[in-house]
């Protein structure tokens, strides 16, 4: 599990994500956390970027994943989905609990920037 192998002296909270992308392939990643918190870089952010170093940037659904607690993306992370799939499933899970959403319940107003606009 992506979340075994998170970096967090911060929360101590780790957190685990995992990005499907086109052909099935899967990416995950890890919360890295550190005394600088502008550093620090949350585990979607690492599962998004594995998979567009690879080139992969057709997202099909996201999941987030803590034992502890809700792992609710941030803005900024919903904001860069948003780039690439904005209708893209979202599962947000803990051992006790799990959600799903569409981005634009979580992310409801952004402009979006299209030759249409």
């Amino acid at each position: 599990m992506a979340s075994d192998n998170a970096f967090c002296p911060t929360t101590g909270v780790p957190e685990g994500c995992s990005l499907l992308v086109e052909g099935n392939v899967i990416f995950g990643g890890c919360n890295i956390e550190s005394s600088n918190p502008l550093c620090s870089i949350t585990a979607g952010a690492v599962a998004i970027s594995k998979a567009i170093s690879e080139g992969l940037t057709k997202m099909m659904a996201i999941c987030f994943y803590s034992d502890t607690v809700m792992p609710y993306p941030n803005g900024a992370l919903l904001d860069l989905i948003a780039e690439f799939n904005y209708g893209i499933d979202i599962i947000v899970a803990s051992q006790k609990d799990y959600s799903i959403h569409k981005l634009h319940e979580l992310l409801p107003i952004r402009r979006i920037h299209s030759e249409e606009a």
